[in-house]
């Protein structure tokens, strides 16, 4: 089924449907397309995941918390031990992530997508599968530990330059997604600023317009590098006597919250020529059509002539002369503000399935703010193949759930599609939307499916696992989901399959998607290792739905590790009388390993046989990775343990299964 939200984009040019009470109006026609444009191939799940560290460090951060907002709800997860976060079963869109939660690091933001599937190139997926996207994005996170003085001048001319004095405004601006973006201070009377607790990294400085009393100078710009725990003395800053360019002293419009219906007014620093401005007013959409006037030829309105968009960027482009012949020059961005959206509606699942809705329930629609009912251009439309529906409407007791009633009973099993166009309680705006959905038919749902289990045993790095189960009547296919006790705590569909009606019993190799893995930088899929399990269910589905799920099947790393090299450099043989000397053995394993020491010792064997090195004189040091490491042993002066085996047991894997085998080295 496919869903679509154009917020505030108005695709109902003709249709007259008064109280939201529709009776016969062709909506198909005004929408371009008939009912078969409304399906989407399959569902996108979306995961985004990525590192938080430091910016200068790289040291991994724990308890970061990253927050988005999905489906008009904020949404938050923490980093863990390693700075990894992950936020999944997304639905595609557009969301900003904001990277917060330690008081010695700037707050930071980013934005993600996750695609539709046409954006991905996938057009021919059952709509009974899931489509897995899952992109990674880290974070460095800047240190508010850096600090900044400098001394402010005016110049007056070539001859005479002096200290500014007081009151100079210092700006200290970043191009990074920093919250917040910028940071002020104030010259003393020697003109020195002075910042402290910035962001460690390039930040732009700017003087505000500044007045002596006598002149006003220009604004100074330029760029400084940051250090961390390092107050950095900026170069000094000498303003020039500004020249006669005009400025806007006033706007209505730069708070990112401009009212639909609301006309612009700026004023300038000094009379403006109104018969030289050029003046283009635009979104996404295109330019908007307007009317301007001058007040005094300093206050400039503009009044669109349609009403904007909520929840959308317009930018303002300006560009004319003053009355002494000063030109002014600008493009201003401006948001207006937040309008009414689509939240979500009974008609989907929570997993985002269209096809099992009560043929005897009322529709109900969720959106961000109060729907104004009484407003006589809203509507909803429900129609299947045959035909319209008649429909009565109301609200919820918060008048945000538009509650829909059919005024007879929905068939089962049929197709059916629904248009909307809600208008809030704010001049103008509106939300439109519409979404094909197939009542629940008659056929009974599968029973819980029983005998599921697994083959072999997994490791650490298995990606594809062996289930078996029984067949079960009146099932169309099984889906098997799956969670595990780190990031991934809720159960996430990983496969489905037809079902096999002529056997008994059925199986299937299932491939674990990426983000079962414990490490994510490694280049290595490990779904088992550092003692994380995996919990499996089945599930059989048919048109009435999925029925019960099955027992659970946990799934951990249960194979232990495997020595890969176990070698000797150096000599065990010392034969001088004096000092000491040491040789080592490296040790490399299949996996990484827990860290543990592992059982060793040393066996007579041939040398000196009057002699065996001891258990004390061997030091392990772990490999980077823990995927090996190096024994050193110190052999005594003048002794001989040539010839001796030196062996090691018990051997554990980061999920501290242990290895029975004994490994050896004969020592030269």
């Amino acid at each position: 089924m496919n869903l679509t939200n154009n917020n505030k984009i108005k695709i109902f040019t003709s249709l007259i449907c008064i109280a939201l009470l529709v009776t016969g109006c062709d909506v198909k026609q005004n929408l371009g397309g008939g009912e078969s444009d409304n399906y989407t191939d399959g569902r996108v799940i979306g995961t985004i995941h990525g590192v938080v560290k430091a910016a200068h460090s790289g040291a991994r951060l724990k308890d970061i918390t990253v927050t988005t907002v999905v489906k008009g709800e904020t949404y938050w997860v923490f980093t863990n031990d390693v700075g990894h976060y992950a936020i999944t079963n997304l639905s595609p869109g557009n969301y900003e992530l904001t990277f917060s939660g330690s008081d010695g690091y700037a707050i930071m933001s980013t934005e993600e997508n996750i695609p539709t599937l046409q954006e991905v190139g996938v057009t021919n997926m059952a709509t009974s599968e899931d489509f897995h996207y899952t992109t990674t994005q880290d974070m460095s996170l800047y240190s508010l530990s850096a600090g900044l003085t400098g001394t402010v001048y005016t110049k007056q001319d070539d001859e005479n330059t002096t200290l500014a004095g007081a009151g100079v405004t210092v700006i200290a601006n970043y191009e990074e997604a920093f919250s917040p973006s910028w940071f002020s201070a104030v010259t003393d009377s020697n003109g020195v600023y002075s910042f402290s607790n910035l962001p460690a990294t390039e930040t732009n400085i700017i003087t505000m317009p500044f007045s002596d009393g006598t002149y006003d100078y220009d604004v100074a710009l330029n760029e400084v590098g940051l250090l961390p725990g390092v107050i950095v003395t900026n170069d000094p800053i000498i303003l020039q006597i500004a020249t006669a360019e005009p400025f806007v002293l006033t706007n209505n419009f730069e708070n990112d919250d401009f009212g639909l219906t609301e006309s612009l007014t700026m004023t300038f620093s000094k009379t403006m020529d109104a018969s030289s401005f050029d003046i283009t007013l635009s979104s996404e959409y295109g330019n908007v059509a307007f009317e301007s006037s001058w007040t005094n030829d300093i206050t400039l309105t503009i009044d669109p002539l349609v009403t904007l968009q909520a929840n959308t960027t317009y930018s303002l482009s300006l560009s004319g002369d003053s009355q002494d012949n000063n030109s002014y020059s600008d493009n201003d961005n401006f948001e207006t503000l937040d309008g009414i959206e689509f939240i979500s509606t009974n008609l989907e699942r929570v997993d985002g399935v269209f096809d099992e809705f009560s043929v005897t329930s009322n529709i109900e629609i969720m959106f961000t703010m109060e729907v104004d009912l009484n407003n006589y251009n809203g509507y909803a439309a429900l129609y299947d193949d045959e035909g319209g529906y008649l429909v009565s409407t109301s609200l919820s007791t918060d008048s945000t759930t538009l509650i829909i009633d059919p005024l007879y009973n929905l068939e089962p099993g049929q197709v059916y599609t629904l248009y909307w166009e809600v208008y809030s309680m704010i001049e103008g705006d509106y939300d439109d939307g519409v979404v094909n959905f197939v009542t629940m038919s008659d056929v009974t749902a599968p029973a819980q499916v029983t005998g599921f289990s697994r083959g072999a045993m997994a490791d650490w790095n298995t990606t594809s696992l062996f289930f078996m189960w029984n067949t079960l009547n009146g099932a169309d296919g099984y889906r098997i989901y799956a969670k595990d006790n780190g990031d991934n705590t809720d159960f996430i569909r990983i496969a489905t399959y037809l079902s096999g009606d002529y056997v008994t019993g059925q199986s299937a190799t299932v491939s674990l998607p990426s983000q079962f893995d414990y490490y994510d930088d490694d280049g290595i899929q490990t779904p088992f290792t550092g003692g994380t399990e995996l919990t499996f269910q089945i599930v059989a589905y048919n048109d009435a739905g999925e029925g019960t799920y099955s027992a659970s099947v946990t799934v951990g790393d249960e194979t232990s590790p495997v020595v890969t090299s176990f070698n000797q450099s150096g000599t065990a043989d010392n034969p001088d009388s004096t000092s000491t000397q040491s040789f080592t053995v490296d040790l490399s394993a299949n996996e990484y390993l827990s860290g543990a020491d592992p059982t060793f010792g040393f066996v007579e064997s041939g040398g000196d046989t009057n002699y065996v090195l001891p258990n004390s004189s061997v030091s392990l040091d772990w490999d980077s990775d823990m995927m090996g490491g190096t024994f050193t042993v110190v052999v005594p002066a003048g002794k001989d343990g040539s010839g001796d085996e030196f062996f090691i047991t018990n051997l554990k894997d980061a999920s501290e299964n242990a290895s029975s085998d004994t490994v050896r080295v004969t020592l030269d």
